[in-house]
């Protein structure tokens, strides 16, 4: 066991899994409707990708490959999360509840098998709010989830779409953590070549969910939410304070926003998805240790394979910054009794 200094286990906030049932239900589905996924980018992407999936499905699929490599980080716990492109907003919501459904209880029956290993962070079809609210009632109740992973859009809806205001009601009611992953990006054109679509693509996509969150009112309305952002929030956190310029000098930026948008930044956790000790740095010095979980999106090639090391590596962290960066943060947001953990 890799626990932290003062005993707190090694939490990892950013991983993710596959259903394998859930896959074969949508593949019927995808075809009747000519849904292609994981069709971005140049064709070398498109070839690049197909390996990938072939050379990580044991990693999706094998507990024992997963439970390894685990020990080999240093991780202790892994909030499961579905591979993002598992979410399925494009499908009918009748057909996205039933999935959801089974995603879940695909995952809740690996965490009762290994309960000191691995917590739940399910997923709903946000495409009907209503199916969402009560999937997530599901998830934190029956299920014993700590949250939820959710997109950046759905289907190039925002999720701080007003009819999305009872989700959000319900998420901060239940305490659930939200996790914030890109599902995709949404203005492709020119970010075909070179994989930009994920290496640029996804910051700009964790950028402008976090703006509309703020713009639209969801972080002023219901400002317990617990929402972590991928990839170190991306964009947006290393450069809010353009936002607040533009608050301060624009009436237009200003309107319906009773603060200014930095400090609703500071509501958000971001995890350690930034690869150099230097950013991790600025995360740390400028929205506080408290507000940084570990991540290392595994199994993807775009992951961290030493996160515990990143975070050791990091300078000017005490031993007490570290150890809630690796696991009491993630510990506290989700109510963990650590004590109880292997």
């Amino acid at each position: 066991m890799a626990v932290t200094a003062g005993g707190v286990p090694v939490v990892d906030l950013h991983c993710h899994r596959e259903c394998g049932p859930a896959a074969q239900l949508m593949k019927a589905e995808a075809d009747r409707i000519g849904h292609v996924p994981l069709s971005f980018g140049s064709a070398l992407t498109k070839e690049v990708n197909r390996r990938q999936l072939v050379d990580i499905k044991p990693k999706m699929e094998s507990v024992e490959e997963r439970l390894a490599d685990m020990d080999r980080m240093g991780v202790d716990i892994q909030a499961l999360a579905i591979a993002p492109y598992q979410t399925y907003y494009w499908a009918d919501p009748v057909l996205a509840a039933e999935v959801s459904r089974t995603i879940n209880d695909d995952l809740a029956d690996l965490v009762g098998q290994y309960p000191d290993r691995f917590i739940g962070l399910g997923t709903a079809p946000l495409q009907d709010t209503a199916e969402a609210v009560t999937e997530l009632r599901r998830c934190m109740g029956d299920l014993g989830f700590k949250g939820l992973e959710i997109g950046t859009n759905i289907e190039g809806e925002e999720i701080s779409a007003p009819r999305l205001d009872p989700f959000w009601s319900a998420v901060e009611e239940s305490g659930a953590v939200i996790f914030i992953h890109p599902t995709g990006f949404t203005h492709p054109a020119r970010l075909t070549e070179h994989y930009f679509f994920n290496v640029i693509g996804h910051p700009i996509e964790n950028a402008l969910a976090i703006a509309n969150l703020i713009f639209g009112g969801t972080l002023e309305r219901f400002p317990g939410l617990k929402i972590v952002v991928a990839h170190g929030g991306g964009y947006l956190p290393p450069y809010a304070g353009r936002m607040d310029h533009a608050y301060h000098a624009r009436e237009d930026v200003r309107e319906g926003l009773p603060r200014p948008p930095g400090e609703y930044v500071r509501q958000l956790y971001f995890d350690t998805m930034v690869f150099e000790p230097d950013q991790l740095s600025f995360l740390v010095e400028k929205y506080g240790a408290d507000h940084v979980v570990l991540g290392t999106d595994y199994p993807y090639d775009m992951g961290e394979s030493d996160p515990v090391g990143l975070v050791a590596r990091t300078p000017g962290l005490s031993d007490e910054q570290r150890a809630a960066i690796c696991g009491g943060n993630a510990a506290r947001l989700m109510g963990l009794d650590v004590r109880a953990s292997r």
